[in-house]
């Protein structure tokens, strides 16, 4: 289902790209607790650091839900490399936030389609980290992922037309620092829990 406000911010901006500046209100949770003050102080640390589409935008909220991204790949024993190519995708596909819409059937983090599950799965954080992490094992079995470009790994799971491929890239090096900036704080948090979407 897709939020009025949403198909209205859709209906405003080019269909390619969700800005984070329109998805404060027509975003649901990524942690049932919330944002932390942690997280809070984590936004701020980050919005010094980041270059491109996130720079001034983070805060607890869009933190918590890279938090959770950082803390699943984690607990997937993958590494900070492929941390930092689901965070990547995230800034480009929903400005790190859990849409409950999106471009015809996307929602999620990662705007997945209805192809890849339900919208109670791909719109709870943890699951539809695990799915992109699975299909990211699929296309580069053996760990490949580890040897090719962060950008390219994302644009080859997400499969946008090949005018939109490079967004992936551009966002490489500030997830790379939103994943060095979570990777050592993350055993610090609870863990992350299903959120109900009372759907």
């Amino acid at each position: 289902m897709l939020s009025t406000t949403l198909a209205i911010l859709l209906l405003l901006i080019p269909p390619t790209e969700i800005r984070p500046d329109q998805v404060e209100h027509v975003a649901l949770p990524c942690v049932q607790a919330g944002a932390s003050a942690d997280d809070a102080d984590t936004a701020g640390a980050l919005n010094q650091q980041l270059a491109t589409k996130m720079r001034g935008y983070m805060n607890p909220y869009n933190t918590s839900c890279a938090r959770v991204i950082v803390d699943t790949v984690q607990r997937s024993g993958l590494n900070e490399r492929a941390a930092a190519i689901a965070i990547a995708t995230v800034i480009v596909e929903s400005s790190i936030a859990n849409l409950d819409g999106g471009l015809g059937d996307s929602v999620g983090l990662f705007q997945q389609r209805a192809s890849w599950g339900s919208f109670e799965q791909r719109t709870d954080p943890v699951w539809a980290t695990g799915r992109f992490l699975a299909v990211m094992r699929q296309f580069y079995p053996d760990d490949s992922w580890n040897n090719a470009a962060i950008g390219d790994v994302a644009a080859a799971i997400q499969r946008p037309a090949a005018k939109y491929r490079h967004r992936y890239g551009v966002e490489a090096d500030d997830a790379v620092k939103i994943v060095n900036e979570l990777w050592a704080q993350n055993g610090e948090w609870p863990l992350p829990t299903k959120v109900d979407r009372g759907h």
